[in-house]
């Protein structure tokens, strides 16, 4: 993953975004400080060049775990939830700037509905490099490659997390959104419309 790609527009995320999308996770948990969405310059003219054009990077710290013992190092679990994080926010900035095609029709009421029911981790891999000093580090991630199967959308992502003295780490996640309200609101709307 290329972390330092030239750069056509760069875009501070706000307080206001990271609050309500990272709102689902303990205080405890937040490990995800502050972030930027950074617009890669266009290689290409059509818009299926847009693909793999967006980048979001984090400033992040986790001083002391939420689940076991400290270990002294990021590991695959705080990895993960990293990736969540970050991922969580690049979607929102996306939606609220009407970026990614395939959401058009969304809006970040829609999101926040659908933010943890519809969003599936279908493939994950991470590769650990050189260990990464957890009390804070920064991340980035990018969109590759999206594609819809009927009520699918198939997001393609890469994320590194790395931090000053060498530490590094790099994954690929691929993400299928449910393009449609969670069951469990629909359940209600069934159960109101018919009482």
């Amino acid at each position: 993953m290329n972390i330092n790609p030239k750069v056509s527009k760069t875009d501070d995320v706000s307080q206001v975004l990271l609050d309500v999308f990272l709102e689902p996770y303990k205080d405890d948990c937040k490990y995800l400080r502050k972030a930027q969405f950074k617009c890669p310059e266009l290689v290409g003219e059509s818009s299926s060049d847009r693909q793999g054009l967006w980048l979001v990077t984090g400033d992040f710290s986790i001083p002391e775990s939420c689940y076991i013992a400290a270990t002294g190092h990021f590991n695959s679990v705080e990895f993960n939830i990293c990736y969540n994080q970050l991922f969580y926010i690049m979607v929102a900035y996306l939606i609220e700037n009407n970026l990614l095609e395939v959401m058009r029709d969304w809006d970040l009421e829609t999101y926040k509905r659908r933010q943890l029911s519809n969003f599936l981790i279908v493939k994950f891999s991470s590769t650990f490099r050189k260990p990464i000093n957890s009390n804070h580090f920064q991340g980035s991630l990018s969109i590759n490659k999206y594609s819809v199967r009927g009520n699918l959308i198939i997001l393609k992502t890469s994320c590194a997390f790395y931090e000053k003295n060498g530490g590094w780490s790099e994954g690929d996640v691929t993400i299928a959104v449910l393009n449609s309200e969670p069951q469990e609101t629909l359940d209600e709307n069934h159960q109101s419309i018919s009482a």
